[in-house]
């Protein structure tokens, strides 16, 4: 039996016997529970309601010391819709360390209350929801499907979950959100804590204050919130940006306690496999330098271990051991992170993992100390006087060591001896995307070949070049067709042509195509309309100006664009240079004519992220500016007098720049990341 399959055989196995020993029980609610009732006519907010029915109620407590979360649900079917979609209860758990007991499921009719608590009909389902991003994590979910729901019913159910995590010795944390994009009637929480435990409580986002009392040792913290409102987010936020508040608890001090957590995760590996150490062997004998070594061990652990976590129990935190991870040939980020660090390490080159949050970024300041804080690991060398930071599951990355694109995460936590803090990531990205568009229009009757060539670097090659690894020729060369397409109806692709520098990094594209009909005609007059086709893609007009929130750009995005026009006659040419300098982007236009020939001359640079709410008026207008002077129409009156006339008005290719737009992200959203589990304590 092959190696992954004879892994994964153990695995299911494992999880069977687990599931098997860790199936729901039914208990009566824990004596420390507070019972609150609750009034489901009195809901504020029926209008706003989503998928037919009303949040009632929604209860969380926690028994630090018995390492137990209680949850109670309580909700109105409003709409037939809302049968179907309300009318299943289903809890996840880790098996490995977690036990579920059912304590209520009911349905509320009126006066009648029907009892619906029954395990003979509650199914186990392995569900592994992340697999399609190559994670593993043995989770369970046990699902019961009421029966006989009907509309008006109130839904009434609660269970507890207990075990803790033992990745986290046995410290506590966790965020209590304070709003949803859907109301709720009534929250409520409550921690309950040995009085010798020191809780930090923070809020974010939220004015709640807690209730703090103690009773029989223990420190007992309160939270009701009642008529929560929606909160709707606008179209187009930055990643990071998370306006729901929450209250935030942590048993941790600060980020060096964090820091200790972690070094234990990641200790020096004093046995190294002898298939290892060969290879650490192989790649210092062979390489000329220090930045080669390194460059080596990256290209090693980025292309040939390949993606995909085994995150069941501890290992949802804890790395495998490297001899594993190299032996199996896969891993997630913090199992690549502790293989490329040990072997730089066997090197005398200093490496050490970087606990990564890839989605606050910036924002990760807001946040307490914590051991969930972190949802990704990635590398930091220290060669010379100089650090670099690597991210080992960005897979196919060229060029020199100084070339190697690291994605905007902004903030750190180094794993080290004497960090004692957050570290800003003073990183740029070294890369550019470089198109040209060659129109060769050969007649006034509009048959026109178009040839793009463009050279991308630093991320942009990255992703490309994993877009090309993992797609066939037609699916690419269709989807640059359609792009265009989008601008001209009648073009053919006729061929798609890459090259792959290894020593540089730039991944280059030539995209051939036959136009049939280049003119839009309007009686005697023909016009044929240019723009910076790409830089279009990646800067868009907003839909609304009046907004709450930061809109997001794509950044890192740095672009240069020519576009050269040749025509079989001279023509009469408006020749202009244009210029939008901003705080939020750059973007310059050169706009000339010489012997039959259009420049059309474009460079684009992202500065930031995110434009604010009230920078969005200034940004619309420097938007509208970009639209009326930055396309250029050339124009054939019909009457021997060939003009050309600039602006023009784009007819925009609309729902076809995908392919540009996704190329920028791709860095960010195709790393598989190491998973925040808010509420397994």
């Amino acid at each position: 039996m092959p190696y992954p399959l004879l892994v994964f055989f153990i695995i299911n196995l494992s999880l069977t016997l687990q599931a098997q020993s860790r199936k729901p029980l039914i208990q009566k609610t824990p004596a420390w529970v507070t019972i609150r009732d609750y009034n489901s006519s009195a809901f504020a907010f029926e209008q706003e309601i989503e998928d037919g029915y009303a949040d009632i109620a929604f209860d969380n407590q926690i028994s630090v010391a018995d390492k137990t979360i209680f949850s109670r649900t309580v909700l109105k079917i409003i709409t037939e819709g809302g049968i179907q979609n309300a009318s299943k209860v289903s809890v996840s758990f880790d098996p490995s360390y977690q036990t579920v007991y059912f304590h209520t499921i009911r349905i509320i009719r009126g006066d009648e209350i029907i009892d619906q608590l029954n395990l003979s009909k509650m199914k186990i389902i392995q569900q592994e929801e992340e697999l399609d991003r190559f994670l593993y994590n043995g989770s369970l979910k046990s699902v019961l499907f009421l029966e006989d729901v009907r509309k008006g019913d109130v839904i009434d159910y609660s269970y507890s979950i207990t075990g803790s995590n033992p990745v986290f010795k046995g410290k506590f944390s966790t965020r209590l959100q304070t709003a949803y994009s859907f109301p709720v009637g009534n929250i409520y929480y409550k921690v309950i804590c040995p009085v010798q435990k020191h809780l930090i409580v923070k809020n974010r986002n939220t004015g709640v204050e807690p209730l703090v009392k103690d009773t029989a040792g223990n420190r007992v913290y309160e939270w009701k919130l009642t008529d929560v409102k929606s909160l709707r987010l606008d179209d187009n936020v930055p990643l990071w940006f998370d306006p729901y508040g929450e209250v935030m608890v942590s048993e941790y001090k600060d980020w060096a306690e964090i820091n200790e957590w972690a070094m234990a995760l990641f200790p020096p590996v004093e046995k190294i496999s002898p298939a290892l150490q060969q290879k650490i062997t192989n790649i210092r004998e062979n390489a000329a330098s220090d930045e080669q070594k390194v460059l080596n061990v990256l290209r090693f652990v980025q292309d040939d271990i390949r993606y995909m976590g085994i995150e069941m129990g501890q290992n949802s935190h804890k790395p495998h051991h490297p001899n594993q991870v190299f032996a199996q040939r896969f891993g997630d980020c913090k199992d690549k992170t502790y293989l490329m660090c040990t072997m730089l390490n066997a090197m005398n080159i200093e490496a050490d993992p970087v606990l990564i949050n890839s989605y606050y970024k910036q924002a990760i300041h807001e946040l307490l100390p914590s051991s969930r804080s972190f949802d990704h690991v990635t590398v930091r060398v220290s060669l010379h006087g100089k650090s670099y930071f690597f991210d080992p599951t960005i897979s196919l990355q060229r060029g020199n060591i100084n070339t190697i694109s690291y994605p905007d995460y902004q903030y750190e936590l180094v794993v080290a001896a004497g960090t004692t803090g957050l570290t800003k990531i003073e990183t740029k990205e070294p890369g550019v995307t470089n198109v040209k568009e060659v129109f060769d229009i050969r007649n006034m009757a509009g048959n026109a070949g178009l040839v793009v060539t463009t050279d991308y670097s630093g991320s942009f090659a990255d992703d490309i070049r994993n877009q090309f690894s993992t797609t066939s020729r037609y699916e690419m060369q269709k989807t640059y067709r359609d792009f265009y397409a989008g601008y001209y109806k009648d073009i053919v692709a006729d061929s798609l042509l890459y090259y792959d520098n290894d020593t540089t990094g730039i991944f280059t594209t030539v995209e051939y195509y036959s136009i049939k009909n280049i003119w839009d005609k309007n009686g005697k007059e023909k016009s044929a309309f240019f723009t910076p086709f790409v830089i279009d893609g990646i800067i868009k007009k907003p839909k609304e100006i009046a907004r709450t929130m930061p809109y997001r750009l794509s950044f890192p995005a740095k672009y240069k664009e020519s576009v050269i026009i040749n025509m079989p006659d001279e023509w009469n040419a408006e020749e202009n240079n244009e210029k939008i300098s901003t705080g939020y982007f750059v973007l310059n236009a050169r706009h000339s004519y010489h012997q039959k020939r259009f420049l059309l001359e474009y460079e684009y640079e992202s500065l930031r992220d995110h434009v604010e709410p009230a920078e969005m008026e200034d940004f619309s207008k420097q938007m509208q500016k970009r639209e009326d002077r930055f396309g250029y129409a050339l124009s054939d009156s019909g009457t021997g007098d060939s003009i050309v006339r600039a602006p023009a008005i784009n007819k925009s290719a609309d729902g076809l720049t995908y392919l540009y737009t996704i190329l920028v992200v791709l860095a960010v959203i195709g790393i598989t990341t190491w998973i925040i589990r808010k509420n397994n304590m």
